[in-house]
């Protein structure tokens, strides 16, 4: 059986959870992180995203700002992190076990997004042996 890919559309994460956005408001943080995470797992619920059977996989995360300007990839990980557990949760797949994740920058777009593409890695069975 062929497991399907996910394309999980999650909310533009709070500013407060940026690793430079918090200024020493670490309960404020704290507050964001956990709203945020609590928020991405209705949405994984309500997208219908459910347990792959496969040890690991391979992501493709697109953030789509609310409006245009600079954003840098490193903060937006850092901001979406809590987003990413919820996944790795509903998948039950560690994000440890996420390997490649491509990030890409995708439109502008009204609230802001960011599309979490999950694809289930495929054991390729093994066929004889290559002699040197």
């Amino acid at each position: 059986m062929v497991e399907r890919a996910y394309m999980i559309r999650l909310p533009w994460p709070p500013t407060k959870t940026s690793k430079n956005g918090s200024q020493g408001d670490y309960l404020g943080k704290a507050r964001a992180a956990k709203g945020y995470k609590a928020t991405c797992a209705k949405e994984c619920m309500a997208q219908a995203v459910r347990p792959l059977t496969s040890p690991a996989c391979s992501a493709r995360v697109t953030y789509c700002p609310p409006r245009n300007g600079r954003i840098d990839w490193d903060n937006m990980a850092a901001r979406c992190k809590q987003g990413f557990d919820a996944v790795a949760e509903a998948v039950g797949i560690d994000d440890g076990n996420w390997w490649p994740v491509i990030s890409d920058r995708g439109p502008k777009t009204k609230g802001g997004c960011v599309l979490v593409e999950i694809y289930p890695h495929v054991e390729i069975p093994h066929r004889g042996q290559i002699n040197g």
